[in-house]
């Protein structure tokens, strides 16, 4: 038995064949789900712009669905919608300039309860680190020996 595609925009199961696909996915039902589907994520500023540079469209004047949908050339927004959808397309500018406030607020009490901490937790210690270190990982101290040959010169 031959495996079926299944197109999740439109929910339904075709033949799994590339051309009966291609047909498929080039028809105006799928365009149409394809396009609803993606209207629910736009921002609400692209929808208004998008509104703003379109007629209303005839279907929804008469009081009809309209048979495009989301592929309509024209409007399907009542001016109340639109004042929502700026209304919404406005607020979030002003809840990201409190948050971005909040933000640098709450960053720099934190920055300075990480200096206390740090400052609590690892005090410098005035220890000789030549001491404390092993033989081999001390530093060789013949930089400024008169007696040590430059490098490549015997």
């Amino acid at each position: 038995m031959a495996r079926k595609y299944y197109c999740d925009y439109c929910e339904k199961r075709i033949q799994n064949d590339v051309n009966n696909i291609k047909k498929h996915n080039e028809g105006l039902p799928h365009l149409k789900a394809r396009a609803e589907y993606y209207e629910k994520f736009k921002a609400p500023e692209q929808i208004v712009a998008e509104a703003r540079t379109k007629t209303k469209c005839r279907s929804l004047k008469d009081g009809k669905e309209c048979i495009f949908g989301a592929l309509c050339r024209f409007c399907h927004y009542t001016p109340q919608q639109l004042r929502h959808l700026q209304q919404l397309a406005d607020t979030p500018k002003l809840n990201q300039a409190a948050r971005s406030d909040r933000l640098h607020r709450r960053m720099r009490h934190v920055r300075k309860r990480l200096d206390k901490f740090c400052s609590k937790r690892f005090k410098k210690r005035q220890i000789d680190k030549e001491q404390t270190l092993p033989v081999s990982l001390q530093a060789i101290g013949c930089e400024n020996d008169p007696n040590q040959a430059a490098w490549g010169c015997r």
